[in-house]
C-alpha cells in the first residue's frame, strides 16, 4: 500500500505538467461560431449544447441531449467560465448518411457484351422516395439490336471519401458542411429486356460513384454486370455516366 502511494505522489506532478502543456482554446475562433451552432464544450466533462455568444469571460450556450437530435431540442441557457474549458468543438452531423430520400437522374454510356461486341444505352434513374430503391428505364443496342429495359435495384450505402469528421475545431476548413466528398453505393437488382436479341430477364450487380453536395444536379458514374436467367456467363458489363439530383435521407423533400 505504501508503495502504491509513493507511486502516485510521482505522478501528480507529471499530470500537472501535461496540463500545463494543453494548447490554450483560440476564443477569437470560437467567437466566430455561427449562432446555434451545434458544439461540444469540453470542460471537466462533455458538454453538448447551442451555441449562443461569448464574452471576455464566459462562453453562453443552450443545452442539448448528447447527439443532437435532428430536430432541435434547445434547453435552458448554460454559461462555462473561461478557464474551466479546456477545449470546444463544432459537432456536425453528416447529412447524406443512409439512404437518399430521392434519386432523379439522366445519363449514358457503353460497353461490350460476352463476345466483345460494343454496346450503347441512354436512359433515366429515379428512386428513394418510399423505399431504398432506383428505378432504371433505358433504351439501348445489344448485338445490333434495339431495345428497352426496365430495372429494380436496392440503394445501399456503402462508404464515402473522404470519411466525415464529427467534431471539427472552430475556424477549420471542415467546418464547410457543402465540402465536396464521394459517396458509394452498391446496387443488386432485377430487370426485363424487351426487343431485339436474346436477353429477357436478368439479375444485375451495380455500383454508383455519387459526388455530394446535393443542393443540385452532380456527375455521377455507375458500373453494371448484367446475368440473364437464360444464360447468366452470357450478360454484358456496362458504365453509365450522368447527372444526378440526390436528397439525404434526413433533408426531406423540399
Amino acid at each position: 500500500m505504501k508503495k502504491l502511494w509513493i507511486i502516485l505522489w510521482m505522478l501528480v506532478p507529471l499530470a500537472a505538467r501535461a496540463d500545463s502543456h494543453a494548447q490554450p482554446v483560440d476564443w477569437q475562433a470560437v467567437e466566430k461560431i455561427p449562432h446555434f451552432a451545434q458544439i461540444l464544450v469540453q470542460t471537466q466533462q462533455s458538454n453538448y449544447c447551442y451555441f449562443v455568444r461569448v464574452t471576455f469571460d464566459n462562453l453562453y450556450c443552450l443545452s442539448s441531449k448528447k447527439g443532437f437530435p435532428y430536430t432541435p431540442q434547445k434547453g435552458p441557457e448554460v454559461v462555462f467560465r473561461r478557464d474551466e474549458i479546456r477545449d470546444v468543438r463544432i459537432e456536425r452531423y453528416d447529412w447524406s448518411k443512409g439512404i437518399p430520400s430521392l434519386l432523379a437522374g439522366a445519363g449514358g454510356g457503353g460497353g461490350w457484351d460476352s463476345s466483345h461486341q460494343p454496346t450503347a444505352f441512354a436512359g433515366i434513374k429515379i428512386g428513394g422516395i418510399v423505399c431504398p430503391c432506383s428505378l432504371d428505364l433505358q433504351y439501348d443496342r445489344v448485338q445490333g439490336h434495339s431495345g428497352f429495359s426496365t430495372e429494380g435495384s436496392a440503394v445501399l450505402p456503402l462508404f464515402r471519401f473522404p470519411r466525415f469528421h464529427e467534431s471539427v475545431l472552430p475556424g477549420s476548413q471542415k467546418n464547410d458542411d457543402k465540402e465536396r466528398f464521394l459517396r458509394v453505393y452498391a446496387e443488386p437488382g432485377i430487370g426485363y429486356r424487351a426487343g431485339g436479341g436474346a436477353f429477357g430477364q436478368y439479375t444485375s450487380a451495380k455500383v454508383l460513384f455519387l459526388l455530394f453536395p446535393d443542393d443540385k444536379p452532380q456527375p455521377y458514374l455507375e458500373f453494371q454486370r448484367r446475368f440473364p436467367f437464360s444464360s447468366p456467363m452470357q450478360g454484358d458489363n456496362r458504365l453509365t455516366v450522368g447527372l444526378m439530383l440526390t436528397l439525404c435521407e434526413h433533408c426531406g423533400l423540399n
